[in-house]
């Protein structure tokens, strides 16, 4: 049976640093090998750091919620925000290019589809922007 842990914290930098812990301890009670705990830990923070900065616009009155869906072979994470959303079907087409190292921003959304096995966007109205991770766990 699915297990669900809900953290909710407000839209602050010094946060990011427990979400990777939370993940890092997640992933180690479900036996993880360290690559994936990464691919995951990594995926979720830059989906809390986008909805920090984008969606909350970096106001602390403005809380991240983050919802993570254990389960025996897949492990799901969605992150929401009180942002105006985007337009993330237009976005997709046109991710930008990471190896421009030159370029500080725009990275996010490629290294969480490149980690993750699904990732997707929803605009909830009157609510902000979901943002769902999954990563199937392949059992030996």
């Amino acid at each position: 049976m699915p297990e669900y842990i809900t953290i909710e914290f407000p839209s602050r930098h010094e946060y990011l640093n427990m979400i990777d812990i939370v993940c890092g301890e997640i992933a180690e009670d479900m036996g993880l090998n360290l690559e994936i705990a990464n691919e995951i830990a990594i995926s979720v923070i830059e989906a809390c750091t986008n909805a920090l900065e984008h969606g909350n616009k970096s106001s602390p009155e403005k809380n991240i919620r983050m919802v993570i869906k254990r389960d025996t072979d897949k492990i799901s994470v969605e992150v929401y925000d009180w942002g105006k959303g985007f337009d993330y079907k237009e976005y997709l087409k046109h991710i930008p290019d990471p190896s421009d190292i030159q370029k500080v921003r725009g990275r996010g959304i490629f290294i969480m589809k490149e980690m993750m096995d699904n990732i997707s966007f929803e605009l909830i109205k009157d609510r902000g922007m979901k943002v769902t991770l999954e990563k199937n766990l392949y059992r030996l």
